[in-house]
């Protein structure tokens, strides 16, 4: 081999090498950027962790969920409870004025009607007389009442099995 071919060669060879340091300097510097992006996010994510490791990080966030699951539970139950006490409240109203006796002047009797979720509860009719005022109740269960009604106290008693919530 003469001379000249060795420092052909070489030249190659060192081409070569400068081509490989290149391409390693580039991969280099995306690497760089890679990992710079990648601590940021790190340490967004460990941010408030007290120096734990993610293990341990993601061991506290399962027991905090596992507390909220409970939580829920517990309010879920405490919603039932509330919705069947509600459905024992007053639900439905109706009230109705009528002139009860021809010599009076006015509407001044009334019925009232209070019913329940369950359509149990009580009409309360007052009749008003120009020498007296008579008032009273009569239970309801299930919608209808076991003593006779008055066209009125049918009147509101329908006017809220008919109403919805």
């Amino acid at each position: 081999m003469s001379v000249l071919e060795l420092i052909k060669n070489n030249e190659i060879i060192n081409l070569i090498f400068m081509l490989a340091i290149i391409l390693l300097v580039l991969w280099n510097i995306i690497l760089s950027i890679s990992f710079t992006r990648l601590k940021g996010k790190y340490k967004k994510m460990m941010r408030g962790s007290s120096n734990k490791n993610l293990e341990q990080m993601i061991a506290d966030y399962m027991a905090s969920i596992e507390s909220t699951i409970d939580r829920v539970q517990l309010l879920n139950e405490e919603v039932i409870h509330l919705k069947e006490q509600t459905d024992r409240c007053v639900q439905k109203l109706s009230i109705t004025r009528y002139n009860a006796f021809s010599d009076t002047g006015s509407d001044l009797s009334y019925s009232i009607a209070l019913l329940d979720n369950y359509n149990n509860g009580v009409i309360i009719t007052s009749i008003y007389g120009r020498n007296e005022s008579v008032t009273y109740a009569k239970p309801i269960e299930n919608g209808s009442s076991k003593y006779p009604l008055s066209v009125e106290e049918e009147m509101v008693l329908n006017r809220c099995l008919k109403s919805k919530r």
